[in-house]
């Protein structure tokens, strides 16, 4: 069961290299074919300064960092009872390879919720991150349930 105790809390923030690898095996995964992902002229071309982040990038940074797990952790969630909410995002600049981004995370809300197998905790993570020159680029937040 999710410590309501933490609401408010924020974690120490971590960093997080950005790179073209990564950008590319995200997209291959999920089989976007966007070349503006991929292939640098295709991005100059549209306006970018390189190729740029694709619109769901920001996981990997969280799940690559154990900055995840160390909050499920910490908040005293029971992992196997686990499930993905949603995902919400907010941009406020690109992202490209070799930006340095930091995450600063804190846990948003936590409400309990009855639904058609039982009880639930709905927890809700907040995470900003900006670049290296300390410019905001995006805010992600991430529903967390947590069944009992």
């Amino acid at each position: 069961m999710a410590d309501k105790s933490k609401i408010g809390k924020e974690y120490p923030p971590f960093t997080w290299e950005v790179e073209k690898g990564k950008i590319k095996e995200l997209v291959q995964a999920i089989g976007d074919k966007n070349p503006i992902f991929q292939d640098r002229e295709a991005a100059t071309a549209a306006g970018y300064k390189d190729i740029v982040a694709s619109p769901t990038y920001i996981t990997v940074p969280m799940n690559w960092s154990n900055q995840l797990m160390g909050m499920i952790k910490d908040l005293q969630i029971n992992f196997l009872k686990v499930l993905h909410g949603e995902e919400g995002y907010e941009y406020f600049g690109e992202i490209h390879p070799g930006d340095i981004l930091t995450g600063k995370a804190k846990v948003a809300d936590i409400q309990t919720k009855s639904g058609k197998t039982g009880e639930m905790d709905l927890i809700k993570i907040e995470i900003n991150y900006t670049n290296q020159e300390g410019k905001p680029v995006l805010k992600a937040n991430s529903l967390i349930v947590e069944r009992k």
